[in-house]
């Protein structure tokens, strides 16, 4: 049994939609940051940064019982453990790398853009989404199948959530679409201990029209 420990973000929806995906049998653990639940003795036995998502796996290699946090993390440890999303040996490379490029790159510049005020995040946000698109043309997937280089990205890429205008990106748009019609994304996106989480993913209205601001306009401003 897999015990995972989220709440309403997007690094919670990730790593839901991932043990969703995975058809392995688990349950959910509501960690209440507004309540500070993250801040208990029992939850930071579990993760000693104090932040969700985290999993604890009864069955682990060896049938040892493992702990891990990291909602990236937990994507990989989930596709080697069923054997799933990772792509075939000869695709693999490009998982990990469209993997990466989002873990390193995505989920943090467009974290960032709601601040507005820095020239190069702007500038690094409207490349990488538009890097997206290019290598998306006449593709399914990031990579040759579905994987975690898809469910990784995902949840930071939901149009209008940080501003992006992905009219101007419809490759990405389309890619985008194809996997929120996904039964166990689906059911990842239903469950939402926070009922306001999109209202919490986008920020402020002051950060929304920053974000807005930079976005609306990427063809114009593309080079």
């Amino acid at each position: 049994m897999l015990d995972l420990y989220a709440w309403g973000t997007t690094n919670g929806r990730r790593a839901l939609i991932m043990v969703e995906e995975s058809g392995l049998p688990w349950r959910l653990h509501q960690i209440d940051l507004k309540k500070g639940d993250q801040k208990t003795p029992e939850y930071e036995a579990i993760n000693p940064y104090r932040r969700i998502p985290a999993l604890v796996d009864d069955s682990g290699p060896g049938g040892k019982k493992q702990t891990l946090f990291e909602s990236v993390a937990i994507c990989f440890y989930l596709g080697e453990k069923t054997g799933k999303f990772l792509g075939s040996p000869e695709d693999h490379p490009n998982v990990l790398k469209w993997a990466m490029f989002h873990a390193t790159n995505v989920l943090w510049t467009l974290r960032q853009l709601p601040l507005g005020g820095d020239p190069e995040i702007e500038k690094d946000a409207i490349g990488q989404l538009d890097a997206m698109n290019r290598h998306l043309a006449g593709r399914t997937w990031f990579a040759d199948e579905y994987s975690i280089a898809d469910i990784i990205c995902w949840p930071w890429v939901i149009p209008n959530a940080f501003g992006q205008n992905l009219a101007e990106f419809p490759n990405l748009k389309a890619w985008q679409e194809r996997i929120d019609a996904r039964p166990a994304v689906q059911k990842g996106k239903v469950i939402r201990p926070e009922k306001k989480t999109e209202a919490n993913l986008r920020g402020t209205e002051e950060e929304q029209a920053r974000a807005r601001a930079v976005l609306f306009g990427q063809r114009a401003r593309r080079s």
